[in-house]
């Protein structure tokens, strides 16, 4: 784990956030009821034709069309199989802790006295224990509240009613925590796996806010718990002034150690805890730079180009009706976006150094990104190719091009031990050796044409495989000159 001195020497801990400097006007708290999920939700749990349905769309007749060509698209997570069930078991999971009763209640008459920086290592720690990967504390800025309920399950029991105001007002304090996703289960996006990697750190991220909110109750102080079926805040602004991360081109939440591929849970409360401040990690220097996210989104929903004005914050916003319906047009959650970010990698030794540098703003961010499109190609993934429409899995010319020197320099070295052994075994004939090159050569484009084909991973596959082609086509060439 990294010290905090050695982390505020790369990812700066500022006073104040680096979307302050984008306010250019007055900050409106969002209503919850204008989210599309809380739209979808009013086609799902309410009657179409009833006096919810019919007084939203009275104020808002621009949404109407869309949610009902949504209201007719085929469920998430259709096209899991046999798996279908383990997407609905995971969100399972969240819906049945999203009461009331789980995410709130009375806290404990008597208070427990902490000093506050006592307070946030306490909660903190207790956070991180229980599997949060990321925990951050922060001021709860009440325009990140939202201003009315949207979600509420069709008013079930147990819900606050759809429409009732929120008030946070009581709470001055919030602890974000963020949740990596599985990385293997990202790299498939956007087919079905990616969706199972959503669910399971949601699911996580709603126990953990539950039971960290339920410990801050129990000291004696007023704790509410915010997770996906039960938010009443903006998690990824509330986890932007707790220090987590920056706000990202596609509009998530971009963090030195995960990139993109992570989900958030939140607890506000009223127990008094030193904040750990929000942190600069060069995200809006680097975003500026880079538009892999804009290349690789199938339907066009992550702007490209210069931040643009929304509800008084310059920003990069993305279309939400585009993203959304292509989640139903593919059936997952898509998570392109997300698993493409060159921020978002296996935490390597490589990988770890390349983000420590992304944080510095410069010029050689731009040089990164054209690293990152020339090892990994855009929108390499087999699923990003099929779903941009492409009639074939063929990779960029760049990321071919990298695999095809792996497969060279795995032939080289195959050669030079075949000219070792064949002079141990008598020098080989100029014929021979013209002949047996390129039999290497012609072993090795193979190879690595096959192994990207076959294996769509990184460059290593492709290594691994062109290694073991060549070797053993090396070792047949031996036998043959021998015998």
């Amino acid at each position: 784990m990294l010290s905090s001195r050695r982390f505020r020497a790369i990812a700066r801990r500022r006073s104040l956030p680096s979307y302050e400097r984008d306010i250019v006007g007055a900050i409106a708290r969002c209503d919850e009821r204008d989210t599309l999920f809380a739209r979808h939700d009013l086609h799902r749990f309410f009657d179409p034709a009833g006096a919810e349905s019919a007084r939203y769309y009275e104020e808002h007749p621009e949404h109407r069309e869309f949610d009902e060509w949504l209201t007719e698209m085929p469920a998430l997570g259709r096209n899991g199989g046999e798996y279908a069930a383990l997407y609905e078991g995971l969100f399972e999971a969240s819906r049945s802790v999203a009461a009331e009763e789980h995410v709130d209640g009375p806290p404990a008459v008597e208070k427990v006295r902490f000093s506050p920086d006592e307070a946030a290592r306490l909660v903190k720690e207790f956070a991180r224990r229980l599997g949060a990967d990321l925990v951050g504390t922060g001021p709860l800025r009440q325009e990140w509240a939202y201003s009315h309920v949207g979600r509420s399950f069709g008013d079930a029991d147990g819900f606050v009613p759809r429409g009732e105001p929120v008030d946070l007002s009581h709470h001055a304090h919030a602890v974000a925590m963020g949740f990596r996703m599985d990385s293997d289960l990202m790299r498939t996006a956007p087919e079905f796996p990616t969706i199972i990697a959503t669910g399971a750190a949601y699911a996580l991220s709603a126990w953990v806010a539950i039971r960290v909110a339920g410990y801050i109750r129990s000291l004696g102080y007023s704790a509410r718990a915010h997770h996906v079926y039960n938010y009443r805040v903006l998690a990824v602004p509330v986890a932007v002034d707790c220090g987590l991360g920056e706000l990202s081109r596609a509009g998530f939440l971009i963090t030195k150690e995960f990139g993109l591929g992570l989900r958030l849970g939140v607890v506000t409360t009223d127990l008094p805890m030193t904040h750990d401040g929000p942190v600069d990690i060069g995200a809006q220097s680097f975003c500026e730079r880079c538009e892999i996210c804009a290349d690789c989104c199938p339907s066009g929903a992550v702007p490209r180009g210069a931040k643009t004005e929304h509800n008084g914050v310059r920003r990069w916003k993305l279309d939400e009706e585009r993203c959304y319906a292509y989640w139903f047009t593919a059936g997952t959650d898509c998570s392109l976006c997300m698993s493409r970010c060159p921020w978002t990698k296996p935490p390597t030794w490589i990988h770890r150094a390349a983000s420590r540098l992304a944080t510095i703003p410069g010029f050689h961010q731009s040089l990164m990104v054209r690293g990152e499109k020339l090892l990994y190609g855009v929108c390499a993934s087999p699923g990003t190719r099929r779903a941009a429409g492409l009639e074939s899995l063929r990779p960029t010319r760049l990321a071919i091009g990298l695999r095809l020197t792996a497969a060279a320099a795995a032939g080289v070295v195959a050669l030079g031990a075949w000219w070792w052994i064949a002079k141990l075994a008598g020098r080989p004939s100029i014929v021979a050796t013209v002949v047996y090159f390129l039999w290497l050569i012609w072993i090795a484009l193979g190879t690595a044409v096959v192994g990207t084909l076959a294996t769509e991973r990184t460059p290593r596959a492709a290594w691994i495989a062109a290694s073991v082609f060549g070797g053993v086509a090396a070792l047949a060439g031996v036998l043959v000159e021998i015998l």
